[in-house]
C-alpha cells in the first residue's frame, strides 16, 4: 500500500494523483496544498492503522480470535487507506477543470493496427511453461506413489502455475498501448513490456515450484530446529517474487521514458473521465477487458465490460466469503470440541462438525495410550498452535484422524485397517478414563468372539 500509493503525490509521467496534467500545473499554488493535505492523512491513516494492531498483540494465546481481529483488521484497512488518495485525485480533478488544464484529444480511443498484429512477437514462447507443469504434475505422480506424502502442495503447486499461465495469456489479449504517432516507438514499447512481464510471469511460476517444494520438505521434518529456515524460506520467497514484480514494473517505466524522451510525436489522451477514482476504470466506449494501471503494478479490469462488472462483484462476493467462512469456522473450533463416546453395538463415534467419524471396535487392530503423536501435515481439517482436527498425513504411518489438544498428553492412539485415530481430552485424567472404556470394550469383543 505505502509502494502504491505514497508515490502518487509527486508528478510523474505526466500525472499527479492519477490525473493527467501539463507541467506548469505544478506551480499552481492548489497543486501544492493538495499534496501537502494527502501526505498529512495518509500518515494519519498509517499511524492509526498501526495503533489498531495493537489488540493483535494482546490476543496472542488466542490464535482463532486473533486471525479474526487480523481479517477484520486488514478489510478496515484495505478500505481507509485509500480515501486520503480518493480525495486528492477529486480535488485534483476538480482543479484541473477549474483551470482547463486539458492535455491532449478526449473521448478518444487510440489503436495501432501494427501493434495489434506483433504485440507479442517477442514474448516469452507459451511452451516453456512445460518446465513449471512438468514439475509440478512430477511432483503429483511422486505424492501419488508414496503415502507418506501430502497431495495438497503439489496440488495448490499446479494451481499457481496455472494461475500464472493465465496471467500471461490475459496479458497478451491486453490492447497495446498507443504513445506515439510513430509506430516504430508504438511496436518497440510493447513488445519489450510484453517480453519483460512474460519472462517474469515464468520465472516466478519456476519460483513457486520450488518454495511449495521445500515448503513440503519443512513440514515433513517439523520440529523446533527447523522454525529458523521455515521463517528464511517463507521471507525469502515472499520477498524475491516481489521483488522481481516491482523490478519489472520499473524496468518497463524506464523503457517508457527512454524511449519516448526521444520522440516528437507522443499522443496524449485525456481520459480522466474514465477513471472513477483514479484505480478503477469504467469507459463503455472501450471494449478492452483489462487496462493497465493507473495506480500501481500490471493491469485492471474494465468495470464497464460485462466481464468486469462479473469479475469485480465476484472477486468482492468471494473475499466476504472467504472472511465470514473462516471467521466462523475458527469460532467454532475455539468454542466446541470433538466428543468420542462408545454407543450400543459396539460403535464408536467421534462427534465434531464436519469432520465426525464412525467405525466399529472390531475394527481396532491396536490400541496404545502414547505421550506424543508423530509430527505430520494436515490434508484437511484445523491445525492451530493449540488443536489438531480433522485429516492428517504423519510421518511414518501416513494417513490419520487426529482429535487432540496438542502438548496435552496423555493420547489414545487407535490403529484401524487403513487409518489411524489419534484422540484426547483437555483433562488428562479423562482422557485416561475413555481409554479404559475403550479398553474394556476391545477386550469385550475379543472374548464374545473366542
Amino acid at each position: 500500500m505505502l509502494a502504491t500509493y505514497k508515490p502518487q503525490a509527486a508528478y510523474n509521467n505526466g500525472m499527479l494523483f492519477a490525473v493527467m496534467l501539463p507541467p506548469h500545473a505544478m506551480d499552481d499554488p492548489g497543486i501544492g496544498e493538495i499534496q501537502a493535505r494527502f501526505k498529512k492523512q495518509f500518515r494519519q491513516v498509517m499511524l492509526d492503522s498501526l495503533i489498531a494492531l495493537i489488540p493483535l498483540l494482546l490476543l496472542y494465546s488466542q490464535l482463532a480470535y486473533q486471525t479474526i481481529y487480523f481479517l477484520i483488521w486488514i478489510t478496515i484497512y484495505m478500505i481507509f487507506i485509500v480515501i486520503p488518495f480518493r480525495r486528492a485525485f477529486q480535488a485534483t480533478l476538480a482543479l484541473k477543470r477549474e483551470q482547463d488544464w486539458f492535455v491532449g484529444t478526449k473521448r478518444v480511443i487510440h489503436s495501432d493496427l501494427r501493434v495489434a498484429q506483433l504485440k507479442n512477437k517477442r514474448s516469452a514462447p507459451l511452451g516453456l511453461f512445460i518446465i513449471p507443469f512438468a514439475f509440478s504434475l512430477g511432483w503429483i505422480g511422486w505424492a501419488v506413489n508414496d503415502s507418506t506424502r501430502d497431495l495438497g502442495l503439489p496440488i495448490t503447486s499446479l494451481g499457481i502455475t496455472v494461475i500464472f499461465l493465465l496471467v500471461t495469456l490475459h496479458m497478451r489479449r491486453v490492447k497495446g498501448n498507443v504513445y506515439s504517432a510513430n509506430s516504430d516507438v508504438n511496436l518497440s514499447i510493447n513488445q519489450a513490456k510484453r517480453r519483460i512481464w512474460s519472462y517474469g510471469w515464468l520465472f516466478i511460476a519456476i519460483l513457486e515450484n520450488i518454495h511449495f517444494l521445500l515448503l513440503d520438505q519443512l513440514l515433513r521434518n517439523e520440529n523446533v530446529q527447523w522454525t529458523g529456515v521455515w521463517l528464511v524460506v517463507t521471507v525469502l520467497f515472499t520477498a524475491i517474487p516481489l521483488g522481481i514484480i516491482l523490478a519489472m514494473n520499473q524496468r518497463v517505466k524506464r523503457l517508457e521514458q527512454d524511449v519516448l524522451a526521444n520522440d516528437g510525436k507522443i499522443i496524449y489522451s485525456d481520459d480522466d473521465e474514465y477513471w472513477g477514482n483514479g484505480f478503477t476504470y469504467h469507459n463503455p466506449n472501450d471494449s478492452s477487458i483489462f487496462v493497465t494501471k493507473r495506480v500501481g503494478i500490471g493491469f485492471t479490469v474494465n468495470s464497464a465490460t460485462w466481464v468486469g462488472k462479473l469479475f469485480v462483484w465476484g472477486s468482492a462476493a468471494v473475499f466476504a466469503v472467504v472472511i465470514v467462512g473462516v471467521s466462523f469456522l475458527l469460532i467454532r473450533s475455539e468454542l466446541t470440541s470433538p466428543v468420542l463416546t462408545v454407543i450400543e453395538e459396539q460403535n464408536v463415534h467421534i462427534d465434531y462438525p464436519m469432520y465426525s467419524y464412525d467405525f466399529k471396535v472390531d475394527d481396532i487392530e491396536e490400541l496404545k495410550l502414547m505421550d506424543s503423536i508423530p509430527k505430520g501435515t494436515k490434508t484437511n481439517g484445523e491445525a492451530t498452535d493449540r488443536y489438531a482436527r480433522g485429516n492428517f498425513r504423519l510421518k511414518d504411518i501416513g494417513r490419520s484422524k487426529m482429535y487432540v489438544v496438542k502438548n496435552n498428553p496423555p493420547y489414545i492412539q487407535m490403529k484401524l485397517k487403513n487409518i489411524y485415530v489419534f484422540y484426547n481430552e483437555k483433562d488428562p485424567a479423562q482422557t485416561k478414563r475413555l481409554y479404559e472404556q475403550l479398553q474394556a470394550a476391545v477386550r469385550e469383543r475379543q472374548q464374545a468372539t473366542q
